[in-house]
């Protein structure tokens, strides 16, 4: 049998990946050109490592003889890499048909039998460990120049490519890492390179032509490598769609997110004894959220295990990480806040303090929602409020930072490189453990407060550890705690990694990815991919709903007195309509103005009146300045119940949906719902006109800046 048929059998590797590392390698061989690698594409947490173990394994029954496997600048993920190699190929190394080393810890001299074999080198994307690997070609074994190799670069993102300017002058220049990848290219002729990434946006989104990359496009076509294999993705699979794909109150996932304040994220940074005063854990408005969210926590995990056991399944482990800042000043005063917090929580389980029990019940009526919603079962308040309180006594809740490869180590389960849960409910606190790839099993809460200035999508998706197999019932008591500006800035950059993505699945991306910005006298302006800030983007795709959400009305007086404009407008034959009508962009345009006023968006909501603007503009240039319109009245939706930014449940009805995204439409789409709104419904006034945006079905998918860089 061959490498990968002992590896397939003993992984239980099924037909869809198998197929999938089959493709990969029938591609690997035929890719010449050194200049377009072949790429892998995954999701963040989706088995990328399993997928590209296959295809070394696969490639070694052709006539590939080294492979070289690039991970991320950490020695710890670099050493978890070589155990995960050594543990799925240990019958090879055992039979002497591999042979294994990390490039910092390679055998002083490889003997002539070690070198008939085939040889796998692990090394980390640091300019140290890629020098090594050059000598180890060049001065130490010049006769495997001539062999096969496989280049494997996992994670391949901005460190991989990136450009800087060149200091003092106009020219830009690739990173270190880049260089030196690109000289190992060179000096091996045999050489394939293969590119694993769940965030590709930095690979593809390289203009054609760098010497010619600021002259102005509309549309930038991606630099692609030579192929695009997509990775299969399970049905246990949980990403940036649960989280952010907009859902009604029927399902499980629309309890998902839980705001923070930015206050309390703030206090969290830094010890200041004005912020959190030990003396008023219960009191504090600035850990409000973060009690709460421990709360649920244990309350989650005791959940999860009453369901596990009714099951007749053994009870897992839980985990919860606080990821609110880089500083291990940061991550040490936040493990102190936390001790205060569960030694306040210890001292009133002792005394039957009712503080206790009343922070119980708000966390037992939230979790209850969506563990109902999932047609789950939901212990009684008081089988719940017990295990929670022995959760509290018996010390199950595990606190560890980890912000250190020293610390992050001996944190580690040895066989599965995941984190090692040592309690019931364990909570990590800290940086590296989402920065650096690391899994953390059995994930059902995260308090997430990194707001940097520029959210880049890559980075970004990175930290998204809350990815990955997940089951339905977890997801039914599991929290998302952050800031309503880094969850909107999150959507967008979801929408951007949809939109983007769809492209690339469907073929579609061949046509290009629309880059545009506002401009005062043209109405848009097209712009580069370099100058995008993807935390400042719009991203919709074919038949995608773009809208305002979670905002309020103005007040009664002003509300009405701008209604009576918005009224004006809106033609007669629109209201509750079977069909769209159609009418002028301008006309379109002034609809939007005039409702504009009405409304009041909260801060940092991440909406842009804008962006509508202009994507209406530029679908309806393309559809002879035409915008189809439908307008009906009589709404009731509780301001409550407002938050789905997919615009789907807000639309209601299924035919006004199927309506919204029916095939055949050229011209942008206007959908109005008034809404009765009023107090009695949690909105401030009413009523008042809810306008949306619905793209053409077979429009390109579309990026809209809403600011560019410098």
């Amino acid at each position: 049998m061959g490498f990968y048929s002992r590896l397939r059998d003993s992984r239980r590797d099924d037909d869809a990946l198998e197929h999938c590392i089959q493709s990969v390698v029938d591609q690997l061989q035929s890719a010449v050109d050194p200049d377009k690698p072949g790429m892998l594409l995954g999701k963040i947490q989706s088995g990328k490592t399993r997928a590209f173990l296959g295809v070394i394994a696969r490639a070694f029954d052709t006539n590939f003889d080294i492979a070289i496997v690039l991970t991320k600048g950490t020695k710890t993920l670099a050493s978890q890499t070589v155990k995960r190699i050594g543990r799925d190929f240990k019958e090879f190394i055992d039979d002497d048909l591999i042979v294994l080393f990390d490039i910092m810890s390679a055998p002083e001299v490889l003997t002539k039998s070690e070198l008939r074999r085939k040889i796998i080198i692990v090394a980390k994307k640091q300019v140290h460990n890629l020098s090594r690997i050059q000598a180890f070609f060049d001065q130490k074994y010049s006769e495997l120049k001539e062999k096969r190799v496989l280049l494997v670069d996992d994670e391949a993102d901005m460190a991989s490519i990136r450009f800087a300017r060149k200091k003092g002058e106009d020219d830009f220049d690739q990173g270190a890492i880049a260089n030196q990848m690109d000289l190992l290219r060179k000096t091996l002729p045999g050489i394939a390179f293969l590119q694993v990434t769940a965030t590709p946006y930095a690979l593809y989104l390289q203009p054609e032509d760098y010497e010619h990359s600021t002259q102005a496009k509309e549309i930038f076509y991606p630099k692609r490598p030579a192929f695009t294999e997509l990775l299969p993705i399970h049905d246990a699979y949980v990403g940036g769609e649960t989280y952010f794909g907009g859902w009604g109150a029927d399902d499980p996932r629309y309890y998902l997110y839980e705001e923070v304040g930015d206050r309390e994220l703030d206090a969290l940074r830094s010890n200041d004894g004005r912020a959190i005063r030990e003396d008023r854990i219960w009191t504090s408005e600035n850990i409000k959220v973060l009690k709460r969210s421990l709360m649920n926590f244990l309350l989650a995990v005791t959940v999860r295990r009453r369901q596990e056991t009714a099951l007749e399944q053994r009870p897992k482990k839980y985990a919860m990480i606080m990821h609110n800042d880089t500083q291990r000043a940061a991550h040490k005063w936040q493990w102190e806040t936390v001790q205060r917090i569960i030694s306040a929580f210890e001292k009133a389980a002792t005394e039957n303090d009712s503080r206790l029990r009343g922070l119980f019940d708000e966390s037992y009526s939230d979790i209850e929602r969506s563990v109902l919603a999932n047609a789950s079962q939901m212990p009684t308040a008081e089988e719940a409020f017990t295990d929670v309180r022995d959760l509290i006594l018996d010390g199950e809740l595990n606190v560890q930072r980890v912000n250190s490869d020293v610390q992050l180590e001996p944190l580690l389960d040895q066989e599965t490189a995941e984190l090692r849960l040592r309690t019931k409910a364990n909570l990590f606190i800290g940086g590296s453990i989402l920065d650096r790839g690391i899994t953390v099993p059995n994930l059902i809460a995260f308090y997430y407060g990194r707001s940097p200035k520029r959210m880049q999508a890559d980075t970004v998706l990175q930290h998204s550890r809350m990815y990955g197999a997940r089951e339905r019932d977890d997801i039914a008591v599991t929290r998302f705690y952050t800031s309503r500006s880094v969850y909107a800035r999150l959507t967008q950059i979801h929408a951007l990694e949809t939109a983007l993505r769809e492209a690339f699945e469907s073929g579609a991306h061949d046509g290009g990815v629309v880059f545009i910005q506002s401009d005062a006298r043209q109405g848009f302006v097209p712009c580069a991919p370099s100058k995008v800030t993807l935390s400042d983007v719009v991203a919709i795709r074919p038949s995608d709903v773009l809208l305002p959400t979670g905002f309020d009305t103005v007040a009664a007086t002003k509300l009405a007195r701008q209604m009576a404009k918005v009224d004006a407008l809106v033609p007669q034959e629109a209201i509750d309509a079977a069909a769209f009508i159609e009418i002028d962009i301008e006309d379109g345009l002034a609809l939007i103005d005039a409702i504009e006023p009405t409304i009041e968006l909260r801060e940092n909501d991440g909406f842009e009146w804008e962006a509508m603007k202009g994507l209406l503009r530029y679908y309806a240039e393309k559809s002879d300045g035409k915008v189809a319109l439908l307008a009906q009245v009589g709404r009731r939706l509780d301001k409550g119940r407002s938050g789905d930014r997919s615009g789907l449940s807000i639309l209601g009805t299924a035919e006004l949906r199927n309506l919204a995204r029916q095939p055949g439409r050229h011209a942008p789409a206007i959908v109005l719902l008034k809404q009765e709104g009023g107090p009695a419904l949690g909105w401030k006034a009413g009523p008042f006109w809810w306008p949306m945006l619905v793209s053409p079905p077979g429009a390109t998918s579309c990026v809209f800046a809403t600011k560019i860089a410098a």
